[in-house]
């Protein structure tokens, strides 16, 4: 048995429109981050659920870490009545400062939460000269 949505009637308000409107132009935010830092690095956390290992890229070069994703298509089987899910691609890009370190990046994602953790480097104490008098 199949369920249709009769829509026969016009409407004065297109929720349907309204929602779809919404929903598409926060893509372009997706994903929401958390970002923080503590004594020894900084730590980016994004939502990515129903993305995989695979599907989720992450670049730092010239002080800009970036996460992006392609759009992912799911495999569908037939019967399908309202197919609405989707994951978009979107990438998001982050400054990064002076003292992170490009080379120690680690990225790990649980329970649909990317957790990108960039180690601070060193921090070096100016070395002093002595002045000698004659």
């Amino acid at each position: 048995m199949r369920y249709y949505i009769q829509r026969d009637f016009p409407s004065l308000f297109d929720f349907d429109n309204l929602f779809n409107d919404f929903f598409e132009s926060s893509s372009d935010r997706f994903p929401p981050v958390d970002v923080y830092e503590d004594e020894k690095s900084y730590v980016i956390e994004a939502e990515v659920p129903g993305y995989n290992e695979n599907d989720i890229k992450i670049y730092c070069k010239n002080k800009i870490l970036t996460i992006s994703s392609g759009q992912v298509k799911k495999e569908r089987e037939d019967g399908f009545i309202t197919e609405e899910i989707a994951l978009p691609a979107f990438s998001r890009s982050f400054q990064l400062p002076e003292d992170a370190n490009e080379d120690e990046v680690n990225a790990t994602s649980a329970n649909g939460i990317l957790s990108v953790v960039i180690s601070k480097k060193a921090k070096t104490e100016p070395k002093r000269i002595e002045v000698k008098i004659n």
